[in-house]
This record gives structure tokens, sequence and C-alpha cells, in this order.
């Protein structure tokens, strides 16, 4: 039971919005309002009873303005007024395509403007990227440069370290050449003392061994011929310089070797 009054009410509130809908009944009330004015403010807003609004109606209204009048305004509205809007729509059809045709050129020249600002934005971005892109770039050689330079730079301190190491072993070389250089000096010196003693007592000798060969020449031949004293005249002072001649030509190969261990060493540059 309560199916069927939901159905019944939905059919009836269906059918009422349908006949709203239809222009015929709209202009019929309208119409009908606009004729009947009066008797409707009276109905709504007049504070007699409900016998005087009738009676006012009543008194009021015809068959006219009831039925007549509103039914002429619907034909002229439904039939007539559509003809009319035509006339008016041909009539402003010109000056509405003149106006659709500035419109459409101003919306024209508002795309070509967003289209010329979308390809600039895009050009903008484009820019951006191939900065930025080369900015990378840059960084990445930058970085790379300076692993490089550490990498370098650890090489080169460890060749330091490796030359200073040279260079301590080559001055404690130096060091030791010096000093054998010193003692053969002082060798040499002392050398040279004894070389003038030796020459001195070498000329008194032959001055002493003269004197007597003239004062004695008969002891001499006993002597074995004088083997033992020609062997010691034999050595002359010229042997004598030439030994210490050699040892100066030792002492002179010591200075150019401590001279090459310097100059190799000590002063070699650096690659």
């Amino acid at each position: 039971m309560l199916e069927t009054f939901k159905e019944l009410f939905s059919s009836t509130i269906s059918t009422t919005v349908q006949r709203v809908k239809n222009p015929a009944l709209g202009a019929f009330a309208l119409s009908w309002c606009a004729f009947n004015w009066k008797s409707l403010l009276y109905l709504l807003f007049s504070d007699g009873d409900i016998l005087n609004k009738i009676e006012f109606i009543t008194t009021n209204s015809t068959w006219k303005t009831v039925a007549g009048y509103p039914c002429v305004s619907v034909i002229v509205i439904c039939g007539f007024l559509p003809w009319v809007n035509n006339v008016i729509s041909r009539w402003q059809a010109k000056p509405l395509d003149n106006n659709d045709s500035i419109e459409n050129y101003r919306k024209a020249k508002q795309i070509l403007r967003v289209t010329r600002l979308q390809r600039l934005q895009a050009k903008q971005d484009v820019t951006y990227d191939k900065v930025k892109t080369g900015a990378e770039k840059d960084i990445q050689a930058m970085k790379e440069q300076i692993i490089e330079s550490k990498d370098r730079m650890g090489i080169l301190t460890s060749e330091l370290k490796d030359k200073e190491e040279k260079l301590r072993n080559e001055t404690l070389l130096v060091g030791e050449l010096k000093l054998k250089l010193e003692q053969s000096t002082n060798v040499i010196v002392q050398l040279k003392e004894s070389l003038e003693k030796i020459n001195n007592a070498y000329n008194l000798l032959s001055e002493q061994f003269n004197s007597y060969k003239k004062k004695h020449p008969e002891e001499l031949q006993t002597l074995g011929g004088g083997g033992l004293l020609s062997g010691l005249t034999s050595l002359t002072p010229e042997m004598i310089r030439e030994y210490f001649a050699n040892q100066e030509s030792e002492k002179s190969k010591l200075n150019k070797q401590l001279l090459n261990r310097d100059t190799q060493g000590i002063f070699t540059p650096k690659e």
C-alpha cells in the first residue's frame, strides 16, 4: 500500500514538472497573472475575510480577463513571437557576426600572444637547461682536475721525500769524503815535511859521500865495488818527488770524486 502511494506521488510530481516545462502553459500562467493582477494582490494581501475576497474577485473578473485575454496572449506569444524573434535575429545577424569576428580576432590575438609566450618560455627553459648542463660539466671537469692535482701532489710529495732521503745520504757521504780528504791532506802535509827532511838529509849525505870519496877512494873499492853505495846514490830526489807526485794525483782523484758527488747527488735538478 505504501509503495502504491509513493508511485502515485512520484507520477504526479513528474507530470506537474512536465506541464510546467510546457511553453504554452507557462505563457498562459504569465498572461493570466498579468490580466488578473488586482485579484491576485487582493487575495494575497487583503485583511478581509474569504467571503469579501471572493465577492471582490467575482465583481472585478470577467470571462475576458479570466480566459479570453490570456488565450489570445498565449497565441500571440507562442505563434507570432518566434517569427518576430526570427526577424530580429536576421536583422541582428550581421552586427552579431561582426561582433563575433571582432571577438574571434581578439581571441586569436590572445592565443598568438600565449603561444609566443609559451615559445619564449620554452626557449628560456632550454637555455637554462643548456647553461645548467654546461655548468655541471665545468664543475665535474674542475672536480676531476682537483683530483688529478691531489694525485699529482701526492706523487710529488713522495718524490720529494725520496729526494730528501737521497740528499741526506749524499750529505753523509760527502761528509765522509771530506773527512777522508782532510785526512789525506794531513798525510800529504806530513809526507811533504818528511820529504823536505829527506831532501836535506840526502843533500847532506851526498856532500859527505862526495867528500869521503875524494879523500878515501881506496876504501870504496874494498866495499864491493861501491854496489851498496851506488844503490843508495841511485835514490835521487826526482824519484822521491815522483812518489809524492803520485800521492798528489791520488789526492786530486779524491777531490774529483767528491766534486762529482756534489754535482750529481746534491745539485741534481728535479724532474
